[in-house]
């Protein structure tokens, strides 16, 4: 296959892993009044800190991210023990967060493989060791369910405080950061990206501001409602079409792993 593809994530170190990189380049800062929903995930291992993501409240116990974010760091899970995970929330710069969270468990679809360049199903749901206690900057997201259909040109924002421009030596933001995306047709996405399947995507218009390192797993919300629609998945450079993975298609396989996962851990 002849195409190249940015992932969204921040890796901190070289390694095979790292097949992943995104970020907020331009942009504007917000205010977390805006995004309460929004949660800064950062990856660390024994020694250092290993990527950062993005993910979204669902509930007080779930919060939802990229696929890459997970399974690229574990090896799906085989490493589990060797990583950790800890959301930050309630504040526009994430280190002053007023609430930090250990991840306890996660699931992802079985169709997604890091070791697959065709991203497919890159989507997952991560259960807290603690719930977070809503708070005016701490709420829950909403999510657009199957009944949503996305039209041509319509405006939807992201955020996340990854690097603000492209190459190795830029640096993440420490504050949260917006940009304006446009959405294209699912049979112009096709033809810049043939290898996707759009049924399962929202893509984006290229533009000079754009989601990079740092933002995978981040929200992708309609700009009125800031309901979401997209989790920020990769870029393809070659068009700088930047591709999300579809809520509203997974929206009952978010329902049926939360789910899950508390009739795993909450047992009474």
């Amino acid at each position: 296959m002849n195409f190249k593809i940015l992932l969204i994530l921040l890796p901190t170190f070289s390694s095979a892993k790292s097949k992943m990189d995104a970020f907020i380049v331009g942009g504007r800062e917000v205010s977390i009044d805006l995004w309460p929903f929004i949660a800064f995930i950062e990856s660390t291992n024994s020694r250092m800190m290993v990527a950062v993501c993005g993910g979204s409240l669902l509930s007080s116990q779930t919060v939802l991210t990229a696929a890459h974010c997970l399974d690229d760091i574990t090896d799906n899970k085989r490493e589990m023990d060797d990583y950790h995970f800890t959301i930050y929330m309630g504040h526009s710069a994430y280190h002053k967060a007023s609430i930090a969270r250990r991840v306890k468990d996660y699931e992802t679809p079985p169709q997604y493989d890091p070791d697959n360049e065709d991203v497919v199903a890159d989507i997952g749901v991560m259960f807290l060791h603690f719930p977070v206690k809503f708070l005016p900057n701490v709420k829950k997201v909403i999510l657009f369910d199957r009944r949503f259909r996305l039209r041509r040109d319509r405006l939807m924002v992201v955020a996340g405080w990854g690097k603000t421009a492209p190459g190795e030596k830029s640096s993440t933001s420490l504050i949260l950061k917006a940009v304006r995306m446009v959405a294209i047709s699912a049979k112009a996405c096709k033809r810049q990206i043939p290898f996707i399947d759009v049924n399962l995507v929202v893509c984006t218009a290229p533009s000079a501001e754009y989601a990079y390192s740092g933002d995978s797993g981040g929200p992708l919300v309609k700009r009125a409602s800031h309901y979401q629609i997209g989790i920020v998945s990769f870029r393809h450079e070659d068009s700088g079409v930047t591709v999300f993975t579809s809520v509203p298609e997974y929206y009952d396989w978010i329902n049926e792993t939360q789910f899950t996962l508390y009739k795993t851990h909450c047992k009474k």
